[in-house]
């Protein structure tokens, strides 16, 4: 498919320019920093404001709600998985989050919108706004619950912060409250939505290019981790996904946009977090290769079974 062929050569690029020393893998930290502070911000607040109108609102929360109990669930699937394999403390609370976190938005977002347009991603964002919320709340108990790393004295007022610094989900709010007010396009300076538009084109290429430098083959010693990992978020999650839209009604591209949003690999937050409570690195940053490199292939296959 012409839209995998496209990401698959953006991450190729980042993941080429390391080793060829254009770009180092520390270098990914400032892409980030211009995708999450900059351009995903401009691509969130537009793409709302753009095609979201007040009476769909109702519908596209239902999405943010589901994301965050399907993860949930997957988190429950990994620590069972962990259990039944022995594995101990760091271990178990790594396989938990690979199990549990989907990168909803670095890789999320580039495949939606490479699949359905802007209708596609505005319902992508509102999917990552509940992934964002999941992995605060989940990669922080884990953290705490497993790791040896710092502990929040205040882990709900530690959550409310990290929200609060994190641009795309107060972007995703201010567009919300725009709709509901009636602000549209129309309404903003045009230098602005300009200014916006050239940013936001930014978005996708950074996003590829840095996933690209994150990813290593030699991360995958513990392969069979890497695995189980992505039988349960290209599995069990997109059939979780299914389950749910028939039980609340959700129909449609919101239903298609949710399976496959469910069904992304293991996010790459899950390696900060394990980095931050000193889990098990490893499993972690093989389990991300493994299942990103799979997704590439299951992606466009599970888009084509839905239609």
């Amino acid at each position: 498919m012409e839209v995998m062929a496209v990401i698959v050569s953006l991450i190729f690029i980042g993941y080429i320019s390391r080793y060829l020393g254009v770009l180092r893998e520390e270098d990914r930290s400032v892409l980030n920093k211009v995708v999450v502070y900059i351009s995903m911000p401009s691509t969130v607040f537009l793409t709302i404001l753009k095609n979201v109108s007040p009476k769909e609102l109702a519908l596209f929360i239902k999405l943010p709600i589901l994301i965050f109990l399907i993860f949930t669930i997957c988190g429950v699937i990994g620590y069972i998985l962990g259990r039944c394999l022995k594995l101990e403390g760091k271990s178990i609370g790594g396989l938990i989050l690979v199990c549990a976190l989907g990168n909803t938005g670095f890789l999320g977002y580039p495949v939606i919108y490479g699949f359905y347009g802007d209708p596609g991603l505005v319902r992508a964002i509102f999917c990552d706004m509940g992934s964002v919320i999941a992995s605060l709340l989940i990669g922080t108990f884990v953290g705490v619950t497993f790791g040896e790393g710092k502990e929040e004295k205040n882990t709900s007022l530690y959550i409310l912060k990290e929200l609060l610094k994190f641009p795309p989900f107060l972007a995703c709010i201010l567009s919300i409250l725009c709709v509901t007010l009636g602000i549209g396009i129309k309404d903003i300076p045009a230098f602005l939505v300009d200014t916006l538009n050239y940013l936001s084109k930014a978005t996708v290429p950074l996003i590829m290019i840095s996933l690209g430098l994150s990813l290593s083959p030699g991360s995958t010693y513990t392969i069979k981790y890497g695995i189980l990992a992505l039988l349960v978020r290209s599995g069990v999650a997109p059939l979780l996904a299914l389950l749910l839209s028939l039980l609340f009604s959700i129909e449609g591209l919101e239903r298609k946009v949710l399976i496959l949003q469910s069904a992304m690999p293991s996010a790459m937050m899950s390696l900060v977090f394990s980095l931050l409570y000193r889990l098990d690195v490893k499993l972690v940053a093989s389990a991300c290769f493994i299942t990103t490199i799979s997704s590439l292939v299951i992606l466009p296959m599970l888009k084509k079974i839905l239609g």
